[in-house]
């Protein structure tokens, strides 16, 4: 088992980065928005993440899984499509 450590540049670097290109948002904001309960694509899109293009959907629901972990992220709707969910 490999332990991955970041420096704090790769840390902020992280939190920077563009994950839905269509609204702008960045990895800390999908983080926070899973952390408080958008645990689903169809509640991500309510906090204005997603919903657009789709291509940003399979990094959505690895971070979901991530952040909330497997028994916490959405078994409906986005269960179907994600292969992360159905191994996890």
């Amino acid at each position: 088992m490999f332990v991955r450590i970041e420096t704090q540049s790769q840390q902020e670097s992280k939190d920077r980065m563009i994950v839905c290109i269509c609204r702008g948002a960045s990895e800390r904001e999908v983080r926070n928005a899973v952390g408080a309960g958008a645990n689903c694509l169809e509640k991500l899109q309510k906090c204005g993440i997603g919903g657009d293009c789709g291509s940003c959907e399979d990094l959505l629901r690895d971070l979901m899984i991530e952040v909330a972990g497997p028994s916490n992220a959405c078994r409906t709707c986005c269960a179907a499509e994600s292969t992360a969910l159905a191994t996890a």
